[in-house]
């Protein structure tokens, strides 16, 4: 009698060949989906950016008398009551009238430092006259996530030049 011999199924390292395969595939989309969230929130943090700036720019319109400052001159913005360095916090209290247009220009400057800081970016912002191009350069910057960078020190920032 013969008796013959057949192989039926999988073999052990057929299995384990697959395994890896899949291991390696699963690996691979859960790292995509950490990239993606990391891209996302610096995308968050750049819209949040842009949008802030675009406002100021927009109290900004709303008080023209606010962006020449005293001088009230056209063309001249050295004396803007919107200038901001980043350093000392605007204070609305600070000018004489308490209606006029620095009042409102102080209150604007201090309300949207107060949006920026509400986010997650931790923002360093100013708003300095560019004698150069006569506008007005609104700046934020904020601390950076470079994908795949522990403990990363880089920055990113966005400005513009308001013309009034």
């Amino acid at each position: 009698m013969q008796v013959l011999s057949r192989q039926r199924g999988v073999s052990l390292i057929e299995v384990l060949v697959a395994m890896v395969i899949f291991s390696v595939g699963v690996l691979g989309i859960a790292l995509m989906q950490i990239k993606g969230a990391q891209f996302s929130k610096q995308a968050g943090a750049r819209t949040v950016a842009v949008l802030q700036a675009r406002s100021l720019a927009d109290a900004m319109r709303a008080n023209p008398a606010g962006v020449y400052g005293p001088s009230g001159n056209t063309g001249d913005l050295s004396g803007s009551y919107y200038k901001y360095d980043g350093t000392a916090a605007p204070d609305p209290s600070s000018c004489g009238d308490s209606n006029g247009p620095c009042a409102q220009a102080m209150s604007d400057l201090a309300g949207w430092l107060k949006e920026l800081n509400a986010g997650t970016a931790t923002p360093v912002a100013s708003v300095q006259p560019n004698p150069n191009a006569g506008t007005l350069t609104i700046k934020i910057s904020w601390k950076a996530m470079s994908p795949g960078v522990i403990n990363d020190t880089t920055t990113d920032a966005y400005q513009f030049d308001y013309q009034p």
